[in-house]
């Protein structure tokens, strides 16, 4: 996996080679955990919305009049929030409750389809979607269990699917964009001893970034 991963950070830096636009993109991440027991009867948790970071940088390439094609790479944080009674050695349950907040930071990679429509040489709205790579970098403690059973997945494939405006200023741009992460697989898998009783967490989540791009040629 550590191979694939040089792989595919080395093919990106070979795509500044040809590159017509770096830019960077910053903003918000918002996600939630779909964390089910199957066999117990036991509601979803975590799957509120938890707000995070996300920040990439990039090379546009391939520019053409109604599309181009983009790769970039950079950190997203996922994950997911709840919030539980608190309960005391003596198990008597308080009505004082504790919000928990489980993350994962992930490497991430893509690389986009854009089509655009460019109105008086500005102002270009666009659409995009592509493959992506994920690669767990860190979990917060509420994975150990699934670190324990071999369950939390180190990587995550799916598609970036979103949109945006761009606006151009000369050799520079700015622009605004909302992304959408379409995952293939789970965030963790596991079964216990007793066959009946398995879990799943699936993520969800999308970001909103601002963009800076300045045009190399």
């Amino acid at each position: 996996m550590k191979t694939t991963l040089f792989f595919c950070f080395g093919l990106f830096l070979s795509l500044f080679s040809f590159g017509q636009t770096l830019q960077v993109q910053g903003g918000i991440s918002v996600s939630n955990l779909d964390w089910q027991y199957e066999g117990i009867d036991v509601d979803p948790i975590y799957n509120e919305n938890l707000i995070a970071t996300s920040f990439f940088a990039g090379v546009n390439y391939l520019d053409k009049k109604y599309f181009n094609l983009s790769s970039n790479i950079g950190f997203i944080r996922k994950g997911g929030k709840d919030e539980f009674p608190i309960s005391y050695a003596n198990e008597d349950i308080s009505n004082e409750t504790v919000v928990e907040k489980p993350t994962l930071d992930y490497l991430s990679i893509n690389t986009l389809f854009e089509a655009k429509y460019t109105i008086k040489d500005k102002l270009a709205p666009f659409v995009s979607f592509g493959p992506r790579f994920d690669y767990l970098l860190s979990s917060s403690r509420h994975f150990d269990g699934l670190q324990g059973l071999n369950a939390l997945n180190n990587t995550a494939f799916g598609l970036l699917l979103g949109g945006g405006v761009k606006y151009h200023l000369s050799a520079f741009q700015i622009g605004l964009r909302a992304d959408y992460y379409l995952n293939f697989n789970n965030v963790g898998d596991w079964s216990v001893s007793n066959p009946n009783v398995k879990g799943v967490v699936k993520s969800n989540a999308y970001t909103v970034n601002l963009t800076l791009g300045y045009r190399l040629k």
